[in-house]
C-alpha cells in the first residue's frame, strides 16, 4: 500500500464527517440568526403591548439567544428593576419606555442594523 492509496482511503473515510461537522455548523448559526431576527421583530411588532405574550417571550428569549453581550445583560437587569418600581407606582412608564428602546436598538446593533438610531424606535413608540 502506497503513501497515495492511504491518503485516498483517508479522504474517503473522513471527507463525509468533516462536511457532515460543517454542515451542522453552518445550519446551527443559520438557526441563531433566525432566531435572532424572530426576537427582534417581535420585540418591534408588539411594542405598544409589552404586557402581550410575544412581547414577553422575546424579552426572556433575548438571555438565551444574545447570552454573550454583557451591555444586554445589564440593560435587561435595569427593565426588570425599572418594571418593578412602576408597578410599585415610584417611577412612570418613561423611564420604562427609554429602557425598551435601548434595548431594542442593541438588538439592532447586534443583529447588524447599526444604521437604525434611537430616535427612529423613538418614533415606533409615538402613541397615536
Amino acid at each position: 500500500m502506497t503513501i497515495s492509496d492511504i491518503i485516498t482511503i483517508n479522504a474517503i473515510i473522513f471527507s463525509p464527517i468533516i462536511a457532515v461537522a460543517i454542515g451542522e455548523l453552518l445550519r446551527k448559526r443559520n438557526f441563531e440568526k433566525q432566531k435572532r431576527l424572530e426576537i427582534l421583530h417581535d420585540l418591534i411588532a408588539y411594542r405598544d403591548k409589552v404586557e402581550s405574550n410575544e412581547f414577553l417571550r422575546a424579552l426572556n428569549s433575548l438571555k438565551l439567544f444574545f447570552y454573550k453581550d454583557d451591555e444586554l445583560k445589564k440593560l435587561l437587569n435595569d427593565l426588570y428593576e425599572t418594571a418593578h418600581k412602576r408597578d410599585q407606582g415610584e417611577i412612570n412608564s418613561i423611564a420604562l419606555d427609554s429602557l425598551l428602546v435601548k434595548i431594542i436598538k442593541r438588538v439592532c446593533d447586534l443583529g447588524g442594523f447599526g444604521n437604525i438610531t434611537e430616535e427612529d424606535i423613538k418614533k415606533l413608540f409615538k402613541k397615536k
